[in-house]
């Protein structure tokens, strides 16, 4: 078996820009977005209580982040476990809109209140998590050890 080596510093300090990077993305840019958008939580049309739920999901999904950030800036070498805790809150956190997304249906629920499409077929929300998602898992991935699999 190889024995474990660190990463060399340009490629955590890469990985933990990514995952900081990520995190702002997923968490607070998206919550900053469902504040503003009429379409969200301003909504009007939506009752107090649909409201309240949204609020819910945008401040734990703040919260969230804003713990992610801490532990990835704080995060070293020896101190693993931040990388990966925080990589955890993000991949619950973006896991559940792709939950959301599968079940969409069931739920009479939709991706966008315009119904707007990139490239004719791909939601904004579908790009903007997917994207923070594959930068999670870079970030990530160039934080850990190499040689190290697991």
């Amino acid at each position: 078996m190889k024995p474990e080596r660190p990463p060399s510093s340009s490629m955590w300090a890469a990985g933990k820009a990514l995952c900081i990077l990520s995190t702002f993305t997923y968490g607070l840019l998206t919550a900053l977005i469902d504040v503003l958008d009429p379409h969200h939580l301003r909504n009007p049309a939506w009752p107090g209580h649909a409201r309240f739920h949204l609020l819910w999901l945008i401040s734990g999904g703040a919260l969230g982040a804003l713990v992610s950030i801490y532990l990835f800036w704080t995060a070293t070498p020896r101190t693993l476990w931040r990388i990966r805790t925080g990589a955890l809150l993000g991949a619950l956190h973006i896991g559940g809109f792709f939950v959301a997304a599968l079940f969409k249906n069931a739920a009479g629920a939709e991706f966008d209140a315009d119904g707007r499409v990139l490239f004719g077929f791909l939601p904004p929300a579908m790009l903007h998590l997917g994207t923070s998602a594959a930068l999670l898992f870079a970030g990530v991935r160039l934080c850990h050890p190499e040689g190290k699999t697991t």
